[in-house]
């Protein structure tokens, strides 16, 4: 019997592979439905994996936003100190 294509998939993408694969079979009650589950399985996947990358970017925004405010905290603190020591 042949080795299953995704034994021989490169290592380093595997687990994530493996992942994808069972987080797609989750829903598996909807593609079976389809004219074509495959390509319903694929597109499952590509909807996880489009979930994944907002909530990343939302994450990311949120990160930006508070080190920006930070960051603005702190020049508006070494103004302060310097308009301090002149006087």
């Amino acid at each position: 019997m042949a080795k299953s294509w995704r034994v021989l998939v490169d290592k380093s993408i595997r687990g994530h592979l493996e992942r994808e694969v069972n987080e797609s079979s989750k829903h598996k009650k909807s593609y079976k439905h389809s004219r074509d589950p495959s390509s319903a399985q694929l597109w499952c996947a590509v909807g996880n994996l489009s979930k994944q990358v907002f909530d990343v970017n939302l994450k990311l925004n949120y990160l930006e936003s508070a080190l920006k405010d930070v960051a603005t905290k702190k020049t508006v603190s070494k103004k302060k100190i310097k308009r301090k020591r002149k006087k």
